[in-house]
């Protein structure tokens, strides 16, 4: 007997359609339910437990034990076969068997300690003294009984061993812990990662716990406010988004997905009875998580924070959809910062806004047009720039003549004329590295273009060792700068044209080249350049390292660079309105070492 015949004797097809789909009934020899693959009021979705098959009389969808299981969980034979000979109980050997054990072993292993970590900080946060501050967060945060259950929801308390001296007394060891992100290692010995803090496990698709999000409750501002596990052979944050596990079943009813930016948002949704609803974890959204979406909705609605940076994240999502095959709409938050803080206000006011929810193109024209005077040509450029990528990226090409046209009456041009911008879906928006290392002559790249020519025409090395290279995020700079640094005498510039490569020949001399200001102008524009990217070099050290501090929250010397750099900004801030132009080599080293 093959292992696939054995797991289909194993498998009971009732039971195993009665555990993911409610009500199943008998009628006669077979069982009748709701079909669990479309919407109906009449039960048509028919079980027959002696040929272990099933069939719905409304859509159409049959098969066997497997086939459910593929087309329930969304995903292909071979893991539908390996989820199966989980609920059977049966080991795959052959064919049909993982071809690493070691691997399969050291999966388990960490499933197993993630539960077993889910549990015990559940306890904690449910009923032991030491879950007392959690307890009052929650609280706090309107986070019920029924949604700690639901989402396993615990509390870190903020000893440094409670979780490491429980898991071992379950027979793990400090180093495969550490490897699995439960405990870091300091000084010498090893601590709980995670400490003081609600604890959110991350569940996969089939529920098991792959990881843990933490937020922070206590008063100290260091700490990061967010805590997620690292990456591990079970999780990518890229590739999962957090509160899935739950939302499937209320996606694949209403077949979309709302996509929120916090765990807490998903946590108030679920609580006034909206159940579809998801958040990735600690990164942008990605294609991947756009596809695992698609395996269950076929539209998503984006309720993002109202800020800049919300609006760059929808953009970004729109994009992604489009290139996946999702339709999106986006939920309104005006009034309110995001979704957790409309659904404390206004409990009623959610499911009001969802059904409302706007279709995205139009919601960005309205968006990107609320700050400019169309009626000027500088607005209408401005207008033209924003919603050009987002045009730009529809693909369904009845939908994108219909916005060509609605975009070309706003800028009073012709549709030919906005279709020259679109040609043939050739314009799309680039990443920012995209235009790092294709375009360092950008606007994004303008203050690193006009700050290296100020030096490379004004300085020598003495002050150039007073100048980090990190100040340029722009690769080609970044060389460039190094390069002239390094120079023996920078006052030579055609020697160093002949020493630089060819890739960046062309650039350096452009450099050389540029129409520079010149007396009190050049100082106004060097200032501005200076300061501007001085500021974000800071802010990047600081933003490295709470990273940092985020995987060693004690860690004395990180504390020392955090509270030095800090220290630089605010003398950055205080040199701000000072006359640091570096128009000679004195005066260079004079205003630098101030």
């Amino acid at each position: 007997m093959t292992d696939l015949d054995l797991i289909k004797s194993k498998l009971d097809i009732v039971e195993l359609i009665g555990s993911y789909v409610p009500e199943v009934q008998r009628a006669g020899a077979n069982f009748r339910a709701r079909c669990p693959f479309h919407t109906e009021k009449t039960p048509s979705f028919m079980i027959n437990p002696s040929l272990q098959i099933f069939k719905c009389f409304g859509c159409g969808k049959a098969g066997d034990a497997i086939k459910f299981i593929e087309e329930i969980e969304r995903v292909d034979f071979q893991e539908a076969l390996k989820i199966a000979a989980q609920k059977a109980g049966i080991e795959l050997t052959g064919n049909y068997a993982h071809k690493d054990k070691k691997l399969d072993e050291e999966k388990k292993r960490i499933t197993d300690a993630n539960l077993l970590t889910s549990k015990f900080y559940n306890y904690i946060l449910k009923t032991h003294k030491l879950g007392t501050e959690g307890r009052n967060y929650a609280l706090k945060r309107k986070i019920d009984g029924k949604r700690i259950e639901d989402f396993l929801i615990g509390f870190a308390p903020a000893s440094t061993n409670a979780l490491k001296n429980f898991l071992l007394s379950k027979g793990f060891n400090d180093k495969e812990l550490v490897k699995f992100g439960l405990l870091v290692e300091r000084n010498d010995t090893t601590v709980d990662k995670f400490r003081n803090r609600l604890l959110q496990p991350i569940f996969n698709v089939q529920g098991d716990v792959i990881g843990f999000s933490g937020r922070y409750v206590g008063t100290s501002k260091l700490p990061p406010k967010y805590l997620n596990s690292p990456e591990t052979i079970i999780y990518k944050k890229n590739e999962i988004l957090y509160g899935l596990y739950q939302a499937k079943e209320a996606m694949r009813k209403s077949n979309y997905v709302i996509l929120v930016e916090g765990n807490i948002d998903i946590i108030s949704s679920h609580r006034v009875g909206v159940e579809n609803i998801v958040a990735p974890l600690g990164t942008a959204f990605t294609p991947n998580q756009a596809k695992l979406i698609k395996r269950f909705s076929s539209e998503i609605y984006f309720s993002f924070d109202t800020d800049a940076a919300g609006t760059k994240a929808l953009v970004r999502g729109i994009e992604i959809a489009e290139q996946i095959g999702l339709k999106h709409k986006v939920i309104n938050l005006t009034g309110f910062q995001d979704a957790d803080e409309l659904i404390v206000k206004q409990p009623d006011e959610w499911q009001k806004r969802i059904d409302s929810a706007n279709d995205s193109v139009e919601y960005l024209i309205k968006k990107f047009a609320e700050d400019l005077d169309l009626g000027t040509a500088e607005g209408k450029s401005k207008f033209r720039d924003r919603i050009l990528p987002i045009v730009n990226s529809i693909k369904d090409e009845v939908t994108l003549a219909h916005y060509v046209k609605e975009v070309s009456v706003i800028l009073e041009v012709t549709s030919d004329v906005l279709l020259k911008k679109i040609t043939a879906k050739e314009t799309k928006s680039q990443t920012d590295e995209e235009i790092k290392t294709q375009n360092p002559n950008s606007k994004k790249n303008q203050f690193e273009l006009y700050f290296l020519a100020f030096l490379i025409n004004s300085l020598d090395n003495s002050v150039l060792e007073d100048i980090p290279e990190e100040i340029f995020s722009n690769d080609i700079f970044k060389e460039i700068f190094k390069i002239f640094k390094q120079s023996k005498d920078n006052t030579d510039l055609g020697r160093i044209a002949e020493s630089i490569n060819e890739s960046l020949k062309s650039q350096f001399e452009e450099l050389t080249l540029l129409d520079l200001p010149q007396g009190k102008d050049a100082k106004v524009e060097f200032n501005k350049v200076y300061y501007s990217l001085m500021k974000k070099y800071y802010d990047n050290q600081v933003k490295k390292l709470r990273v940092e501090l985020a995987k060693d929250e004690e860690n004395d010397d990180l504390v020392k660079q955090l509270n030095e750099t800090a220290k630089l900004m605010k003398i950055l801030e205080q040199r701000k309105e000072k006359d640091i132009f570096i128009a000679s080599h004195n005066t260079a080293v004079d205003s630098l070492k101030q």
